[in-house]
Parts: C-alpha cells; structure tokens; sequence
C-alpha cells in the first residue's frame, strides 16, 4: 500500500509555511519538507497585501522545488480562526430498516445540516459531530445501535466564498490540481488535547505573531472559536517604542525578558544588538513593557471566552501553542495568573517535534493525513 503523503500550506499572521509529511515509524510524524516565508500577514481576517501574495506563495514553494518533487496534485490548505467562522446546527432523522443505525444514517445527518448552513458568501471547511443522539440516549459512535429517532449537533467551520476563490486562483496558477482546505484551530485541539479531556471540553490558546484564537473544542469539533489581531508582535514592537530599538534588536531584546524573576532596582539586560554593539536595559523597564502587553492579551481571551459563553470551571483543560507566548520566558505562568486558570503547553504527540510554537505545523499536517483520501 502506498503511503500517504500530504502537502499542507498553513497560513500565518507573519509567516506562510509549506510542510511535506507522512505517517512516520510507531505512530510518529516523518517530514520530508518544510519551507517558510514571511509576508505582510493579515488584519481582521483581511490580508494586509493582497496582491503581494501570490508572488510570495510562488516563492515558497519554489524554495521546495514543488514541480520537480510533483507536490502539486494536491494541496491542504490550513486556514487560520480569523478567516473563519464556527456555527451549530442540529439534525434528525427517523432509522428505517430493522432500526439499526448505519453509516448511510450518519451521512444523511451530515448532508441535512449542510444544506442548512449552505449559502453563495461562504464555503464550508469542515463538518464534525458533537455527539449523537439514539432515542435520547447520547453516544459517540451510534453505528448498530437499535433505535427510531437518530439526531445529533454539528460544528460547522466556514470561510468566505471570495477568499476561497482567492487561494484558488493563486493555486491554479501553481499548478495544483486538488485543494482542500482544512480549519488551523479545528486541527490543532484534535492534535493536542487528549481525546478523553475533549469529551468533557478544553480550551486551546493560539498565540501567534499578530494575532491570537480562542477555541473551545468538545468532542471531534469546536462549539466556539474567537480571535484578535494581538501577538507576540506586538510585545517586540511596545519593547522597540520603549527602547528606540531596532524590530530585530526588540526581538533580541524579548528572548532575553525572564519575567518570572522579581528585577532589582539596578539588575540590567546586557543587549548585543545586530550591530555589535552592548546596550543595557534596565530588567524591571523591559518587564513591565512586555508584563503590560500580556496583560493586555489575557484580558482579550476573558473577553473572548465571555463572548463564547464559556465558564472556566477549575478542572477545565487550558492549552497554550503558537510562539506569541510561549518563547518568553516566564510568559505562560504570568498569562495562567491573569486569567487565574492553570495553562499547559500544547504539544503534538510526535517524538522531538513537541514544542508549543511548532504544534499548528504539525497538527495540521497530521490532520490532513488522517483524512487524505
């Protein structure tokens, strides 16, 4: 049997990134290519540049010699939450037959809802159950179950008709010849929050370069998904106001902060800037400027988790991923203090590929192999 092998273009706040992978040996994740390239990013779900896009994208994939590796008959696309949009939507069918239920039931299920949600401004990502219902009776996998009435809820993840259109233009241009597009936040919860803790529902915190999601995944699908235009971005450039810093040497500057630790009045940051040069910064300025910051995106996710109704019950799961807040040091406890909830990292479960800033990568990858055809 050949082995599946996807190609996965995960679209960033600051960065485009293209990732080869397949199923690796005992349940790991083997990756062939992986390439990068930064770009003006987007605001709101818009993208800043719109026409520098596609030369970018061409770039790209160029830098993994796509044609010559014949990556191009099928690509993922990994869309991010502030380009889509979660909806709920239950359905209900009577079981014919001897009243057990089938796959064919599920799939009739699915297809009503679909019908729901469909409409000419918006294209449908994914579709996952919640949980199904039997005679009242819930259950995860209803199949050979004896019953009359079979129903269930459904999250359903959309993204803009015109945006689709965007990528795909741009990717035909490319060459390719199939494009899926699969949800970035959807994929990442299935990947780092352990199946039992999704059943009683989890949150998971991307925080990215310049902008941050919120989602509430229970189950195989997200009830709620929330977003903002702040990210670690916005840390380096409140240090390179602070400072008159170079972006490069505010970037310097926020990978040496170690916020955990209490600074004394006279204890100094001792920056060797791009230049060559040594600039010291006073350790309890640079702490409050990038302390100030975090605080202010602690306080976005309450809002976020307010507009989604969600409660933060105490044994509710909180992961924190992407490289916004997870490459300060110190940064995740001083978030788990603001929002006075225990967090942990997320982290894919694939030996050496577990840091917190690289779990999208590989969740969407993983999750584009799991459901390639």
């Amino acid at each position: 049997m050949k082995t599946k092998q996807v190609v996965v273009l995960e679209v960033g706040s600051s960065q485009l990134r293209v990732i080869v992978a397949r199923p690796g040996l005992n349940n790991s994740l083997f990756v062939k290519d992986l390439a990068v390239k930064n770009y003006d990013g987007y605001y709101q779900g818009e993208f800043v540049e719109p026409s520098k896009l596609a030369p970018v994208m061409f770039d790209l994939f160029n830098s993994i010699d796509f044609v010559r590796n014949k990556y191009y008959k099928k690509i993922f696309v990994a869309l991010p939450a502030e380009m889509t949009n979660v909806q709920l939507a239950s359905s209900s069918i009577n079981v014919e037959g001897l009243g057990k239920v089938t796959k064919n039931d599920l799939d009739l299920l699915n297809a009503q809802v679909l019908e729901k949600i469909k409409s000419p401004e918006v294209e449908i990502v994914s579709s996952s159950s919640l949980g199904y219902f039997v005679d009242d009776v819930k259950m995860i996998d209803p199949i050979g179950k004896k019953g009359r009435n079979l129903s269930a809820e459904f999250s359903i993840i959309t993204c803009q008709t015109k945006l689709i259109k965007s990528f795909n233009s741009i990717l035909a241009d490319l060459g390719f010849i199939n494009v899926e597009y699969i949800s970035e936040p959807l994929a990442s919860a299935l990947c780092v929050v352990p199946e039992e803790e999704r059943e009683e529902g989890a949150l998971v915190v991307d925080v990215g370069h310049l902008s941050t999601s919120v989602a509430y995944v229970k189950g195989n699908g997200l009830t709620s998904l929330t977003s903002f235009s702040i990210g670690g971005g916005h840390v380096t450039s409140d240090l390179s106001e602070a400072f008159d810093l170079s972006f490069e040497n505010a970037e310097r500057l926020k990978k040496m902060v170690v916020i955990s630790v209490e600074a004394q009045p006279l204890d100094y940051y001792d920056l060797i800037t791009a230049e060559g040069k040594v600039e010291r910064v006073l350790q309890d300025d640079a702490n409050k400027v990038v302390s100030y910051r975090l605080e202010t995106i602690a306080s976005a996710i309450n809002q976020c988790l307010i507009m989604q109704g969600v409660s933060l019950v105490n044994y509710m799961p909180i992961y924190l991923i992407g490289g916004g807040v997870s490459k300060i040091k110190g940064g995740k406890d001083f978030l788990a203090k603001c929002i006075s909830k225990n967090i942990a990292f997320g982290k894919v479960p694939f030996p050496g590929l577990n840091k917190p800033e690289e779990a999208v990568i590989y969740s969407v990858a993983d999750f584009a192999i799991k459901n390639c055809d």
